[in-house]
């Protein structure tokens, strides 16, 4: 009688060889371009008018270099989003667009280097099969606002996309130049793109690489004192580290409950059994890289660890990038459940982080995939599907309710009235209206 795994390995071959392989890696692709194609619209909500349309006017109209400069560095809360807004300069001075649904079609790019950075990494032999629970565990809709929220969608997506890049370029020991250009972009995306900084002095370390590490520490670390120069946000980051010493145990609590965010099925409701739900998922995902680690160590020893360290034959390139890349979900869980603690319990939930436990989800299924390869071709293929399925069941509605939302409180918006993230007294205060109008005036923005 066959035995499952004389099964699995059928399957494998039969998947490799012909086309039903790569048309089941491309059904989550073509939904998600779907959806983003159907469901994104150019219209802003919120902070997207104060980095896109409003940004933009102010540029037109300001005659001093020096002054567009100071709009390009000003942050948009605690977050310097310099490429967003040459994201948008790009959109206007090339094809003559203020577009907000451009930028988060363009913004998804990142996707292509991604995938294909975590194809390069798979073992060759049934890279397709591996490969296949990637996109439907990465593709879902339950971080929706990162997909569609224009702000969200380009800052977390560049982030994610330079960094993975940046990481890459350094665990294979090349194109060392170019790793430093990455980070320096994935840093000027959104504020936890300086930890790619730290993350990368880590790998140099790693590698024995003291010289290039002397040389990153020594360009980047610059980077971050330039960052927080002027910077208006610092007594926020204060008062977040303030309620922290005074309840340490809330972040703990918070730490967990962000990790297992890609699990918050529920968030519809304000029940406590969204968080203890979240926090548990979250643990088994930390527990599972604990074992790993330890296990690693336990098997190794510590003596050869040294001893490997200093022969640059301590870690693969293949497994030190999905290391890093989870240190970066790790590090995003840390300042979160630190800086964000004071806010309630369900801060943790909000729905355009969840693209990092999403994110941390994917990596944490090819860690154990590279180091104990067999439990993870038994459970992720299947499970992986059903994830899918089941975020397109639960939020697909809302991404649909989403598009109708921003429709409707736009004619609110060209009437005077209250809408897009804006009261009557805050548009009027903003200029909202007056911007829009004046981009449709001239033909540079319109909505369908």
């Amino acid at each position: 009688m066959p035995t499952f795994e004389w099964i699995l390995k059928d399957v494998m071959r039969y998947l490799e060889k012909s086309v039903y392989g790569y048309v089941l890696i491309g059904l989550p692709i073509v939904i998600f371009a779907w959806a983003l194609f159907a469901f994104s619209v150019n219209i802003p909500w919120l902070d997207d008018f104060e980095v896109g349309p409003l940004m933009l006017f102010n540029w037109l109209h300001e005659g001093n270099f020096q002054q567009k400069m100071a709009l390009l560095w000003a942050p948009n809360n605690e977050h310097r989003v310099v490429t967003l807004k040459l994201l948008t300069l790009f959109n206007y001075y090339v094809f003559g667009q203020l577009n907000i649904q451009w930028m988060i079609w363009q913004s998804h790019l990142y996707l292509i280097p991604l995938f294909c950075l975590i194809w390069r990494i798979l073992p060759k032999e049934n890279r397709l099969f591996y490969f296949m629970p990637i996109p439907f565990l990465y593709l879902n809709f339950q971080y929706y606002l990162s997909s569609f929220w224009m702000i969200a969608a380009v800052q977390h997506n560049l982030v994610i996309g330079f960094g993975a890049i940046s990481m890459y370029f350094l665990v294979k020991s090349k194109q060392y130049i170019w790793a430093v250009l990455f980070t320096l972009l994935a840093s000027l995306s959104n504020s936890d793109g300086l930890f790619f900084i730290g993350i990368g002095a880590f790998i140099l370390f790693l590698q024995y690489r003291f010289k290039e590490l002397f040389i990153w520490l020594g360009l980047l670390v610059s980077v971050i004192f330039l960052f927080f120069w002027k910077y208006p946000s610092m007594s926020y980051h204060e008062t977040g580290m303030a309620y922290f010493k005074l309840h340490p145990w809330t972040s703990v609590q918070g730490f967990f409950v962000f990790m297992g965010g890609a699990f918050d099925f529920w968030y519809q409701e304000q029940s406590m059994f969204r968080i203890l739900e979240t926090a548990l998922c979250g643990m088994i995902l930390v527990g599972i890289l604990l074992w790993i680690f330890v296990r690693f160590v336990y098997q190794t020893g510590l003596q050869a660890l040294v001893v490997r360290w200093r022969a640059k034959t301590l870690t693969r390139p293949d497994l030190l990038f999905v290391v890093a890349m989870l240190v970066f979900s790790l590090m995003n869980a840390v300042a979160i459940s630190i800086l964000r603690s004071s806010f309630g319990d369900f801060v943790y939930l909000i729905g355009n982080y969840k693209i990092y436990p999403t994110l941390a989800l994917v990596f944490v299924y090819l860690l154990v995939m590279l180091t104990w390869r067999q439990i993870a071709l038994r459970f992720v293929g299947v499970l992986s599907v059903m994830f899918w399925l089941f975020s397109i069941g639960n939020s697909l509605g809302d991404v649909q309710e989403r598009k109708r939302m921003l429709e409707k409180d736009y004619l609110s918006i060209r009437a005077g009235g209250a809408g897009l993230g804006f009261t009557v007294g805050q548009q009027a205060k903003f200029r909202v209206a007056e911007v829009l109008k004046e981009f449709e005036s001239k033909g540079v923005y319109h909505v369908e």
